[in-house]
């Protein structure tokens, strides 16, 4: 088993030393007109309230599965960063795929669910002020919104296998290690959107983060105008042809 010697989890020594910022590390632009800006120190409240509900609702565990057909959004990254604190695997489908062999399953869109019945689920509402689901939720499904709002803004990691699968999609694989200690990212506040799939914003977005970029994350098809440039006081914009 390796693991990180100067912290307890590759996840806590992302978000420990932004932990009391109150500068921005994720701001949010929806199609609906929402903007969402999460200081490092809200950020990291996020992260742990979801990974205390993953832990005490569903007893997620270091090896555990998780499949997630979520697209890029805050909700997502946290849910993720959340997962790999307590050193479990996600698995990124997309919408209608069956994840195959999963402990449990995140979703936005429980209409389009393609999971075994056995399988637990969380759905999660989208819009940022949601205080639970607007919709039918599949049954025996947890509401995320409903729920994580009660749980600890503090987690408190146990050492993991960091040479385990952190991130999988379809064939390809990367490893806590090769996740959380990527090479070369810009420094200066970033601009991204979610023309990537969740399986490749991840790692971008922790090569930012590694490096205390604050990360503008903006939803495909919102109009980046020179205003909102300006007013992020966007630096970079992350080439997202490739």
């Amino acid at each position: 088993m390796s693991t990180d010697t100067n912290s307890l989890s590759p996840v806590e020594a992302l978000l420990s030393p932004y932990r009391h910022s109150t500068h921005p590390w994720l701001t949010w632009y929806s199609l609906s007109g929402e903007r969402v800006e999460l200081s490092g120190r809200v950020f990291d409240n996020w992260v742990a309230k979801s990974a205390n509900l993953l832990d005490e609702e569903f007893d997620l565990a270091p090896g555990d599965v998780v499949g997630i057909d979520m697209s890029g959004h805050w909700k997502s990254a946290a849910l993720a960063l959340a997962c790999w604190h307590l050193g479990a695997e996600l698995h990124c489908v997309a919408p209608g795929e069956n994840p195959g062999n999963v402990d449990l399953f995140i979703t936005a869109s429980p209409q389009t669910l393609n999971v075994d019945g056995s399988v637990e689920v969380l759905v999660v509402p989208l819009p940022s002020l949601s205080m639970s689901f607007d919709g039918e939720l599949p049954v025996g499904a947890t509401d995320y919104a409903s729920e994580v709002r009660s749980y600890a803004d503090s987690y408190f990691p146990s050492p993991i296998d960091t040479t385990a699968v952190a991130l999988r999609h379809e064939s390809k694989m990367l490893s806590f290690v090769d996740l959380f200690t990527q090479g070369q990212s810009p420094t200066g506040t970033t601009l991204v959107t979610t023309a990537w799939p969740l399986e490749r914003l991840l790692p971008a977005f922790i090569g930012l983060w590694s490096k205390g970029t604050s990360v503008v994350l903006v939803e495909e098809g919102v109009a980046i105008t020179e205003g909102m440039l300006q007013g992020e006081r966007v630096i970079n914009t992350l080439d997202q042809k490739s």
